[in-house]
Order: C-alpha cells, then structure tokens, then sequence
C-alpha cells in the first residue's frame, strides 16, 4: 500500500498521524457515506469495516470508538474503558471535529491531536485488514490493526460492542 503525497481540506490532519508514524495506507476515495445504510456506497468490504464515533468527555478530552463497521456501540462499556461515567459521554460537535481534521461521516480513528483518545474494540485487531474513515465522508483508508496500533500507541483495547450484530 502506498500513502497518497498531497492532500488538501480536513483529511490532512486526520493522515497525519498515518504519514507521522510512518504507516502504510492505502486511500479509497468513493461517493459520500455518513450512515450505516450507505457503506456500500464505499465499494469496500464492509465486513472488514471500522466505523468510528466521537465523544467530547468532560475533561476536554474526544474519545475516538472505533468498532465493527456492522457493530453496535454499547456505550456503558466506552464509559468504564474509558474510566469515566456513562453521562459524561456527549456526541462530539461538528467543531470538535474540525479540530482533529475531520468532518463528519469522515470520522477516523487516527489524529495527531494531543487531546484525542482512541478506544478500538478488540475484535477490529483481529481483521485482516481495516477499511476506515478518513477525515471526511468521501474517503476511506485501508490499513493494518497493527499499523492503527502503531500509530495511535495510547489506544485503549476494550470490548465495547453488543454480542449480536446488526441486523441486514
């Protein structure tokens, strides 16, 4: 895989952390999916999908939850990962957002901002390859779990999905 050189708009800071940590990427660029319902729209292997949701805590800090991209969060178990109470989880805004270089739709779970927390569920290490959001709704990255690892070191490893997965 080979990172692409030149970028302009929010994904730039959302690869940074890719193209800091030295990782190789591939980026998918492919019509706007936002919602669960559109992932087709990418053309990528959903099964092997991450879908990641940001949360602005208390403290200042946005958790990144990346999970399965067929996976439904179960947010008491984000809150005891991340050690904070079930209430003080709140979707992080469109400017929270901005300040990690990305948009929404495009939510990664990659960022070089110093605030930024990511939470992955265990299961997306085990996929053979992770296709992921960008920085914006229009492009993906395919990656490694170990090079996601790499490049965000302080990732917190939990379970925080329901065991079933969502219906078709």
């Amino acid at each position: 895989m080979r990172p692409m050189t030149s970028h302009s708009g929010p994904t730039a800071d959302a690869l940074d952390a890719l193209r800091r940590a030295g990782i190789d990427f591939r980026v998918h660029r492919h019509p706007p999916a936002r919602r669960a319902d559109e992932l087709h729209l990418t053309g990528l292997d959903v099964s092997t999908s991450a879908k990641t949701l940001a949360f602005r805590l208390r403290d200042g800090r946005i958790a990144l939850a990346a999970i399965p991209g067929l996976g439904r969060l179960r947010y008491p178990k984000l809150a005891a990962a991340l050690g904070v109470s079930r209430s003080t989880l709140t979707p992080a805004l469109d400017e929270d957002l901005a300040e990690l270089g990305m948009a929404p739709g495009g939510v990664a779970p990659f960022t070089i901002a110093p605030h930024a927390v990511l939470v992955i569920d265990r299961s997306v290490l085990s996929l053979p390859v992770v296709y992921c959001g960008g920085g914006s709704a229009e492009i993906s990255v395919e990656l490694s779990p170990d090079d996601l690892l790499h490049a965000m070191p302080a990732a917190i490893v939990a379970d925080l999905c329901a065991d079933e997965p969502l219906p078709d």
